[in-house]
């Protein structure tokens, strides 16, 4: 188990690698770092080779001019060359879930399978209005304080102490600008046309109480990915992961181990 860092396009940027075996790399969501996966590394990393990284301008990574989905693809791209991985299954939270679909778009050679958690591929009317209220948070908020408590309420289903304060300790210590630039980014993005195309196996993985990403948006991306399972977890919101890891764990391994027969 380590951390370190490694350049993606002149910026320097943290990961975390742990286990050995096929190669799993897990991309946070808006906002997020990799302390959001806490409870996979011990779990995932017993069978695969455990990757994570803070996307450029989030967590310990240093801050750019500006951010887009094809900076965030690249940076995964530029980790599994800095690591030696030719191919990888990409796993991916939220926006790490457009991650996963744009680095699909580019790098399909390097792409073993993708797993889509509490995500969508492109943004309802109703959905863009929720995106709006956090832009009118930011702009009238001084700091990044008002935002996380916002994103710990709507992200949470069994409102325990230590997910709430763990959340909003991640949100906090974002640059108020690169997140906004990054929900302004993903309010657009739209890969309705890709999905058919997409030919390596497919997880979608939903949340029962989930209002960010309902299981809706999950259920849609099922059906447009032609080789893609459904997997629900339970008694947990848009932060499945960190509510009922067991759950989201399972998914994950009984979906990957599936892959080797």
């Amino acid at each position: 188990m380590r951390f370190g860092f490694f350049d993606s396009d002149g910026l320097k940027l943290r990961y975390f690698e742990a286990g050995n075996g096929r190669p799993l790399i897990l991309v946070h969501g808006l906002g997020g770092s990799l302390e959001a996966w806490s409870e996979q590394y011990d779990e995932l990393s017993r069978r695969f080779r455990v990757v994570a990284l803070d996307l450029r301008g989030f967590g310990m990574s240093d801050v750019p001019e500006s951010v887009s989905i094809g900076d965030f693809a690249r940076d995964v791209s530029n980790l599994m060359e800095h690591l030696g991985i030719q191919k990888a299954s990409i796993l991916g939270h939220s926006m790490g879930g457009l991650v996963c679909m744009e680095f699909y778009a580019r790098y399909p050679e390097k792409v073993e399978s993708l797993i889509l958690a509490n995500t969508f591929h492109r943004l309802p009317k109703s959905v863009r209005e929720e995106f709006e209220k956090r832009l009118e948070i930011l702009e009238s908020s001084p700091d990044m304080s008002q935002i996380a408590a916002f994103i710990s309420q709507i992200s949470l289903y069994q409102n325990r102490p230590e997910h709430r304060e763990l959340v909003e300790t991640i949100i906090r210590k974002n640059d108020k600008r690169i997140y906004t630039l990054a929900t302004a980014e993903i309010s657009r993005a739209d890969y309705e046309e890709l999905l058919p195309r997409i030919d390596v196996p497919v997880l979608v993985i939903v949340a029962e109480h989930d209002v960010t990403t309902p299981p809706a948006f999950g259920e849609v991306i099922h059906r447009l990915v032609p080789n893609s399972v459904l997997r629900r977890v339970s008694s947990s919101a848009h932060l499945s992961m960190l509510e009922n890891p067991e759950e989201f764990n399972r998914a994950v391994v009984e979906f990957l181990e599936g892959l080797q027969q």
